[in-house]
């Protein structure tokens, strides 16, 4: 048997590093496609209360997040340096 070239064994490796992240990428979305239909199944079963309850959970995550990207805005503009300012003024940037 002849000993395996260079060139078989790259051609040999990427092909399994290939199958392994396919497999990983596919796995997730099938993942997330899984939830997202236990999710739109919980939404559409709920009753009154339980969609009440729904609604309010996604408006505090909704706030969680609003609250956090305020705060990102608010360091960046601090973080803004003087010419960076000018620069902003000029383009017509009113914050």
């Amino acid at each position: 048997m002849a000993p395996p070239t260079k060139a078989r064994v790259a051609i040999l490796t990427c092909s399994v590093v290939a199958v392994a992240a396919i497999g990983g990428w596919y796995g997730a979305d099938l993942k997330m496609s899984q939830e997202a239909r236990k999710s739109t199944y919980k939404s559409k079963t709920a009753n009154g209360p339980e969609t009440l309850a729904q609604l309010e959970d996604a408006r505090m995550a909704l706030v969680v997040r609003r609250t956090e990207l305020e705060k990102k805005i608010a360091e960046l503009d601090r973080k803004r340096t003087p010419a960076d300012a000018d620069v902003s003024s000029k383009l017509g940037d009113k914050r």
